[in-house]
């Protein structure tokens, strides 16, 4: 077991703090681990290198990479800086690419000192980050970003040769792969790929070794292996995640890892007409035993559950009833024995109120689900069942 969850609470102390939890998310880790074997075994065991941008998509990206780490992943990916800082400040040695701009000299020198993988596409910051590692005396190692066609950034693919030429002619910089971004269009995806590939042949060409080509995200791992090169960049189906309704049935059986559970702040009985929530979006048409959960949008419950969410009260999927609010909504627990404290799922593993059924219900992407979630919930993580990590950078503990 590596030192991060040697370091953590006990199994019993994470326990005693949840029982004063109004609301939670679970990560089973176990999960992660059977999702990232489907991806190897899928692409021929080539490596993974999981993007875990956005708090690894509402996961929390410190525990989750310290678990993958023992699974043998050797880098991943971030969006932004500051999620390469939190993983080095919790010890993490891991290679870290990180794909964020940079625009001071103080974050040049803190990716040259904290020996993070740079995104580099244009010449200015590549000329800024050489001259910090030299001021550093280390040669400081970078990935190109080469837009084959999405359009978004990157230096262009009919141009990549040249740049690739400067940045393997600068003392300081160690070129160690070049990626892109896949379009998710068939027929340009196809040129992307090709693209990348004529790049690294006239390289060679020139005596330049780019590295590691990757381009390969989680839909080309599910649906185009002619993408998957020298490493792929799965991120949200590593979750348990499927991005898309069509990702299921491809021969890729993920296991959701993410659990939300919540106490019930309120129960009382309502009449026959008797109106519930903003703009009396609810009218009871008989007596009903309602219940209020203290989560709402502000917390990652998406608004567009409102009057059509569905929820897990002990082996029953029951209604949101009315509006979802900025902290609250309401869940109909007529038929049950459900009380104050007692706790339902927001989000299931499984059932009508999985991941990617609460989305499609929302009428949101399971992307923006995961990414929704707040940063400040508490998250509890599992291995065999047992509690092994909490984060809980609640201001109240």
């Amino acid at each position: 077991m590596s030192q991060y969850f040697v370091n953590q609470l006990t199994s019993e102390e994470i326990n005693e703090k949840i029982r004063g939890y109004s609301s939670w998310i679970e990560i089973d880790l176990d999960a992660i681990t059977h999702n990232l074997e489907q991806v190897r075994e899928r692409t021929e065991n080539r490596p993974v290198i999981p993007c875990v941008k956005s708090n690894a998509y509402g996961h929390g990206v410190v525990p989750v990479v310290a678990h993958m780490m023992e699974q043998g992943v050797e880098m991943v990916l971030v969006a932004k800086l500051y999620e390469a800082m939190q993983l080095r400040d919790a010890g993490l040695d891991v290679g870290i690419v990180s794909i964020d701009p940079l625009f001071s000299d103080t974050d040049y020198a803190k990716v040259v000192e904290q020996d993070i993988t740079q995104t580099i596409y244009q010449p200015e910051p590549a000329r800024r980050l050489n001259a910090a590692a030299e001021k550093a005396g280390k040669v400081t190692p970078v990935w190109v970003k080469v837009d084959t066609g999405l359009g978004r950034v990157g230096v262009g693919w009919s141009e990549a040769v040249d740049f690739i030429k400067k940045i393997d002619d600068y003392p300081h910089l160690g070129l160690t792969g070049i990626f892109s971004t896949m379009s998710e269009a068939d027929e340009l995806d196809r040129k992307q790929v090709q693209r990348i590939l004529d790049i690294e042949k006239e390289c060679k060409k020139q005596g330049i070794d780019v590295g590691v080509k990757s381009i390969a995200s989680s839909n080309a791992v599910f649906h185009k292996p002619y993408t998957y090169l020298d490493a792929t960049r799965p991120g949200l189906m590593l979750m348990g995640f499927y991005p898309e309704d069509d990702d299921t049935g491809q021969g890729i059986e993920l296991k959701q890892s993410l659990c939300w559970k919540a106490r019930i702040e309120h129960v009382k009985w309502i009449e026959e007409g008797e109106a519930l929530t903003y703009s009396r979006r609810f009218v009871a048409p008989k007596r009903m035993k309602v219940g209020t959960v203290h989560i709402g949008y502000y917390d990652g419950f998406p608004r567009g559950l409102t009057k059509k969410g569905k929820v897990r009260v002990g082996d029953q999927i029951k209604d949101v009833l009315g509006t979802v609010s900025v902290n609250h909504f309401l869940v109909d627990l007529t038929d049950t024995d459900h009380e104050i404290g007692d706790v339902v799922e927001a989000i299931s593993r499984e059932g009508e109120n999985n991941a990617l059924n609460v989305a499609n219900l929302a009428g949101i992407m399971t992307y923006s689900l995961g990414n929704g979630l707040h940063m400040l919930l508490p998250r509890v993580y599992y291995r065999n069942g047992k509690s092994v990590a909490l984060t809980s950078p609640r201001l109240v503990e």
